[in-house]
């Protein structure tokens, strides 16, 4: 499949299959789209390399690594749930495979960590 961003409306286009340590699975069941793991903070399996600047820049440890049911060493967002929608991870992410739901704020903090102010 190669790298390829992650599909940002994910969340009201693809559906959940199952859940993998308490987060959301979500597949678009076409075969060829890969997998997005977490709702909050979506990862797409497919396009994660497994550098792990997520896992050191998330301030709250959402993202651990994991080896995938095809033996590839990525992330999962495993504390999903704990998100504070910083939005670091989906800025250092290499391939854009990372999502984080923006919420009303979340935004401003981007355009501000984008200025660095």
């Amino acid at each position: 499949m190669g790298f390829v961003p992650i599909d940002r409306s994910f969340r009201t286009t693809w559906s959940i299959i199952e859940s993998h340590e308490g987060h959301p699975v979500w597949s678009k069941n076409d075969g060829e789209s890969g997998r997005i793991h977490g709702n909050i903070a979506g990862l797409h399996v497919e396009s994660c390399t497994g550098c792990m600047k997520c896992v050191t820049t998330c301030p709250v440890e959402v993202f651990v690594a994991w080896i995938s049911e095809e033996g590839d060493a990525v992330v999962d967002p495993v504390l999903d749930a704990e998100c504070i929608l910083c939005l670091a991870c989906e800025l250092v992410c290499p391939t854009e495979a990372i999502h984080i739901h923006r919420q009303p704020g979340s935004q401003d903090t981007l355009d501000s960590l984008l200025r660095g102010a």
